[in-house]
């Protein structure tokens, strides 16, 4: 790894500060819930979303390496550590996301999703991401489409409120966000920037779905 903290060759102020701020305000996100998984007993982040975050965490943090600096690789460490509390728990409790379904059998739908996951990133990530992205853009952006979209799935699911954060709502969007205006500065390719307007629009609906929630004007629980 590269003993440079901040790599200002090849990006700029204001790409550090809209990436770095961005994936600053995830760190967030993963605190909040993880201060509701120990007062509610429930994961609000999607089993399979968890999935792909820790695989995506696992091979940007140990395995394959960002040329942005050794500040954004312990960045991706942080997500790591903090996703592991957030994994164990989905074990622990990610059956209570799913209508009738045996914590056994939920468990092992967990270890069939990790397998997937990683076997799905390792070899985009080797061929396509880390050559082109260099700090993982393109899966982030993937794994990004599956957690926005599962939310409000989750969350229509569920139809309890008080198991979801407006904090997260609001933060993953802002974080996401922050991160696809880094994308705008400094990439060109259209797949990646449309992945990244796609998954504001998600996050903007989840946002709509809870407050349609929070005020009683949806109640559509499959449950």
């Amino acid at each position: 790894m590269s003993d440079v903290w901040i790599n200002l060759k090849d990006y700029t102020i204001a790409e550090h500060l809209t990436f770095g701020i961005g994936c600053f305000l995830w760190v967030i996100v993963y605190i909040i819930i993880i201060r509701n998984i120990k007062k509610f007993k429930f994961v609000e982040i999607p089993m399979i979303a968890v999935c792909f975050n820790f695989a995506w965490e696992v091979l940007w943090s140990w395995v394959f390496e960002t040329n942005m600096g050794m500040l954004y690789q312990w960045g991706y460490r942080a997500w790591f550590f903090l996703d592991c509390y957030i994994l164990y728990h989905v074990f622990k409790y990610g059956y209570k996301q799913l209508v009738s379904m045996p914590k056994r059998w939920a468990n092992i739908m967990m270890v069939v999703g990790l397998a997937s996951a990683f076997a799905i990133l390792y070899p985009y990530i080797k061929i396509y991401d880390a050559p082109i992205s260099h700090m993982g853009g393109y899966t982030g952006f993937i794994v990004n489409l599956f957690n926005s979209a599962l939310f409000t799935s989750l969350i229509i699911r569920k139809n309890n409120i008080e198991l979801f954060s407006e904090w997260v709502a609001w933060l993953k969007f802002f974080g996401t966000g922050l991160v696809t205006v880094f994308a705008f500065l400094k990439f060109t390719d259209p797949f990646l920037l449309s992945m990244g307007v796609v998954v504001a629009v998600l996050d903007i609906i989840y946002i709509i779905t809870y407050y349609q929630i929070k005020n009683g004007k949806l109640n559509v629980a499959l449950e």
